[in-house]
């Protein structure tokens, strides 16, 4: 017996507008937390003149919002009537109570967990700790290690742990000739692989010629340790040197490339001219360890992750490479 089946076709149009960007003055704005109101119902913001780029300070109360990460929103409205897309940031709240420092611990390399760690004992003080303490490195191998060190409050609250990193190693205090040295530029290569440099009388003073060729324009690190008669190395000592071939040429690569968030906070915006590209991105600590990569044609830099302190930026483009000295606040 035959049978009839019936398909069902369902059709939808996708209808969008286009709209050519005009410069209009912008008139008004608002903003909202977390969950949108609807368009025209955030809180309102008052403008100042201007001529559709708005550059104004807000104080934005948030003693509303509970402890914890938070979305904040704003979309402004021009002289024609028309909102824009809104802006998104997300941050973190907390409400923080200024209570004593009871009690601390410390802790090598890795963390054992809250309240895990080697206890400290704390003087009296109001939420702010000046005190000396003698840590054991006895067991710590030789080389880098991360030494943390966090507190707990009287609310029972433990705080952030922060870290530094420390270098151990067991030294012979004897005096000894020099044997060798070796020097490297930004990168370390690791202990006994830089270029290395001969000399005669450890105790005179030496002049080095130091090949810098293949080097981008800007700013670089520069690093030369020795090794004694024992085989040990010493630690590096560092010096910062500027690269540029062509201080007398206008449209240099390093000329024309500006960063104008520097020194930063969280993050660092490059300024290139149109025709170039970013090709790719490396920030060296002062350790000469990379502490950040990209290779996005991106103008803006997130940098938060990175600590306070001096750091090299190396940038390739579809031009050239160049390198920078950055600071982060």
């Amino acid at each position: 017996m035959p049978i009839n089946m019936k398909r069902l076709v369902l059709f939808y149009i996708l209808t969008f507008t286009i709209y050519s960007g005009f410069s209009q003055s912008i008139t008004s704005a608002e903003y909202f937390f977390n969950t949108d109101p609807g368009v025209g119902n955030g809180t309102s913001l008052n403008v100042s003149a201007n001529s559709g780029n708005l550059t104004q300070t807000f104080s934005i109360p948030t003693n509303t919002l509970s402890d914890g990460f938070n979305s904040f929103y704003i979309r402004t409205l021009n002289s024609d009537g028309n909102w824009s897309l809104y802006e998104r940031q997300t941050f973190y709240t907390k409400n923080f109570v200024s209570n004593n420092i009871t009690a601390a611990e410390y802790f090598f390399n890795t963390d054992p967990g809250v309240g895990n760690g080697n206890a400290l004992s704390v003087d009296s003080n109001t939420g702010q700790l000046a005190q000396t303490y003698t840590i054991a490195t006895t067991s710590l191998s030789e080389g880098f290690h991360s030494f943390y060190l966090r507190t707990r409050d009287n609310g029972n609250t433990w705080s952030l742990y922060d870290r530094q990193i420390i270098y151990i190693k067991d030294f012979d205090l004897t005096p000894d000739e020099v044997s060798s040295a070796e020097y490297f530029i930004d990168t370390d290569p690791g202990v006994g692989n830089g270029t290395s440099v001969s000399f005669g009388n450890s105790q005179s003073s030496q002049v080095l010629n130091i090949d810098t060729t293949g080097l981008s324009e800007g700013d670089h690190l520069f690093y030369i340790r020795v090794q004694d008669a024992n085989g040990d190395w010493s630690i590096y000592d560092t010096a910062l040197f500027t690269i540029d071939s062509s201080l007398s040429t206008e449209n240099s690569l390093y000329s024309s490339i500006k960063l104008t968030q520097n020194p930063f906070v969280d993050k660092l915006k490059i300024d290139i001219p149109d025709h170039m590209e970013i090709k790719e991105v490396k920030i060296y600590d002062a350790l000469g360890q990379k502490a950040f990569y990209s290779s996005e044609n991106n103008a803006e830099l997130n940098l938060s992750h990175l600590k306070s302190g001096l750091y090299i930026l190396n940038l390739n483009t579809n031009v050239g490479s160049t390198s920078f000295k950055i600071l982060k606040k």
